[in-house]
């Protein structure tokens, strides 16, 4: 949705409603800024239009020096109907704010939101280090690899993870995408209850308990609210908004894309050497067990305990 506002007696705009929550968690704008989308008959508050009152309607103008009203507003925007034909292309939720002076979280500079791909690769990072990590433990205990129920597997990165926003505001893949994420309206770093509720949403709806297919259906529909509205329902549910610092280039991706693959290297490493491991992977897939001992000869057999010795006659 196409939101207008007006800044120093000009019409600006559009933008989109995680634009806006930006711009006034930023300072560029506050919660009483004259706003407009469609279905509205008039210039009203940014925290009372419909699109915005679930997320600013409880803030109150901080500003010291707020834009003073004018009598003559700017003429309201076109309604617009789209169709099909000249609908445009959903695009990357993206906004330049220049920041004047130094918010809360300590932010100076231009910041943009996050593009969904940044996310992503900061979402994979953080998952296949953990996996290593927790896989490389899982070994180090003997635990049985049949014991493990997957969505409990992931559960303690769940805590992990909101530990890190409660601390930091990032994660290690967040960080290396220059993404950090802060509570709607305050800049400010979120509480732990607010970032445990925030991680265990993206580990459901967003990445669905790592189960799959489940999970593959889970990341497409979520990919497909971020890219038309603006927002993952995990961020509108907890209030938070991911901001990306710096920009992006192909050299952070590659950073991603190493450790990725590193860590899957570690974790493939150690899974074969948990207990039950191998057996469940040559039930599912004979095939991939049988590439494995081509490419580490010194995996143990499972078939061999499981064989029984012919006893021998008597001499």
């Amino acid at each position: 949705m196409d939101i207008y506002w007006i800044k120093d007696k000009q019409r600006r705009g559009p933008a989109t409603v995680p634009d806006i929550i930006a711009l006034v968690q930023m300072g560029e704008l506050t919660p009483d800024t004259k706003g407009w989308h469609a279905g509205c008959d008039s210039w009203v508050p940014l925290k009372e239009l419909p699109a915005l009152v679930d997320f600013l309607g409880e803030l109150k103008d901080k500003s010291k020096n707020p834009e003073p009203e004018s009598p003559n507003l700017p003429p309201l925007p076109p309604q617009v109907t789209e169709t099909p034909q000249s609908a445009p292309t959903a695009q990357t939720p993206s906004i330049d704010i220049t920041i004047a002076g130094v918010p809360k979280n300590g932010i100076t500079g231009p910041v943009t939101l996050p593009p969904p791909w940044a996310r992503l690769a900061a979402r994979l990072v953080d998952s296949s280090l953990y996996a290593a990590i927790a896989m490389g433990l899982l070994s180090l205990t003997g635990i049985s690899y049949g014991d493990i129920i997957m969505p409990l597997f992931w559960l303690p990165m769940i805590f992990l993870e909101a530990l890190m926003l409660w601390r930091k505001g990032t994660t290690p893949g967040k960080a290396i995408m220059g993404i950090t994420v802060s509570t709607i309206g305050t800049g400010q770093r979120m509480r732990f209850s607010r970032a445990f509720f925030r991680s265990l949403s993206v580990n459901l709806i967003g990445m669905g308990c790592y189960l799959f297919p489940i999970c593959m259906v889970t990341m497409c529909i979520s990919y497909f609210m971020l890219t038309r509205r603006g927002m993952t329902m995990w961020d509108a549910q907890s209030m938070t908004l991911p901001i990306q610092l710096r920009k992006t280039g192909v050299l952070h991706y590659i950073m991603s894309a190493i450790l990725i693959y590193v860590m899957m290297q570690v974790t493939a490493f150690s899974l074969l050497r948990i207990p039950g491991a191998l057996e469940t992977v040559e039930q599912i897939s004979p095939d991939t067990a049988r590439q494995l001992r081509q490419v580490m000869p010194n995996l143990p057999d499972s078939t061999s305990a499981d064989k029984t010795t012919t006893p021998q006659p008597l001499q």
